[in-house]
């Protein structure tokens, strides 16, 4: 057969050799592709690890980012605060998220430990700097200012005259002597720069959340206003020492009310002369103020504090079937209760004698028909 032409096949030694040519060229595609792709990935992932990286600070840091800054004025202050440490990868990661129109102003506050996307979100969300700060119940108005001094430096002297002032209470909605007793008890998260006129709109709307359609109804049911309800939950919120009482006292003090009776409560007396520690004094009982419960029948003008919600509820459902008119204090933040002027003298001595008694012309217990 020689000079014949022979075609090439998978079994030729021509092929084979054309072949692994070809699957060599192939191999040397794939492995740059395969190598380009793994760089890309292994920079991309670089990239993300340091933008999840936590970084520390000393201390916490405040900034603030002003009205209509753009995204690469933002990642310039960040940058120079130390948060970022490249404006322009904080820049593309930010248009890569779809986030340049969602970055909002205000003061922020970060560190000790944060993360650039933890930075991202904080500006993402407006979660500005603020304090928790937990006003506790029963504390007076006074009180709260000085919390609030405490906490965010706000003048207490501005917050006291705001407290009283009538321009703010109607555009509030609140008829009343002052907004002493409307500031809710609650643990409330206020900004960084929270002026004192909306630290007391925040709380105000608090106390205007509690009383809810429910709360109303029983309010109605018994025949008493919003005022009227926080004017006596104030009383029982400065009487009772323990939770399961709360019912009870407030079940003495309709009592009292219904049969026209002076309530004789002892913390509107504290109320009336502006001293809360030291104890009273058969004298301070005679002192001239319409806070003074044992000189005037019915309920003072106003709140004497700010009544918690188990304060208001015991009010709103007192203990039903309570034949009590009296109780003192066992000096152990219980007390006795008593149906009976008699009983309730009787409870009073038992108390005296157990206490050693008290200072000459001294009212050391906490009654309600002292005398």
């Amino acid at each position: 057969m020689k000079g014949k032409f022979v075609e090439a096949t998978p079994r030729t030694p021509r092929y084979r050799s054309l072949w692994s040519r070809i699957r060599a060229k192939w191999f040397v595609r794939d492995l740059v592709i395969v190598s380009v792709i793994a760089l890309t990935v292994f920079g991309m992932l670089t990239q993300v690890f340091w933008f999840l990286a936590a970084r520390e600070l000393d201390g916490r840091l405040l900034i603030e980012i002003p009205e209509g800054a753009s995204v690469r004025g933002i990642a310039t202050i960040l940058e120079e605060n130390g948060l970022v440490r490249d404006t322009e990868k904080f820049v593309l990661a930010t248009r890569l998220l779809g986030q340049t129109q969602s970055l909002q102003a205000g003061t922020y506050e970060f560190g000790p430990e944060f993360s650039e996307l933890e930075v991202l979100l904080a500006l993402k969300y407006g979660d500005v700097a603020g304090r928790h700060l937990t006003v506790p119940e029963g504390y007076r108005a006074s009180q709260i200012a000085a919390l609030l001094e405490s906490a965010l430096d706000i003048d207490p002297a501005e917050f006291m005259d705001l407290v009283h002032d009538p321009d703010l209470m109607a555009e509030l909605g609140v008829s009343a002597p002052s907004l002493e007793g409307f500031l809710h008890p609650d643990t409330y998260r206020f900004r960084i720069g929270t002026t004192a006129r909306w630290a007391i709109v925040m709380m105000v709307s608090e106390s205007r959340r509690v009383f809810d359609q429910r709360r109303m109804a029983w309010a109605d049911s018994i025949d008493m206003s919003v005022l009227e309800v926080l004017t006596l939950a104030s009383i029982v919120e400065s009487e009772a020492m323990v939770d399961r009482e709360r019912p009870r006292i407030a079940a003495v003090y309709h009592n009292r009310l219904e049969h026209g009776w002076r309530l004789e409560a002892d913390p509107t007396v504290r109320y009336a002369l502006g001293n809360y520690r030291r104890k009273l004094y058969y004298s301070d009982l005679d002192a001239d103020s319409p806070y003074n419960t044992y000189r005037n029948r019915g309920l003072p003008p106003g709140p004497i504090c700010s009544p918690g919600v188990a304060a208001i509820d015991a009010v709103l459902k007192p203990l039903p079937g309570t034949q009590d008119f009296f109780f003192v204090s066992n000096g152990d933040g219980t007390h006795t209760f008593s149906r009976t002027f008699d009983e309730h003298i009787r409870a009073r001595n038992r108390v005296s004698r157990a206490r050693e008694g008290p200072v000459d012309g001294e009212f050391s217990l906490d009654t309600a028909g002292g005398q």
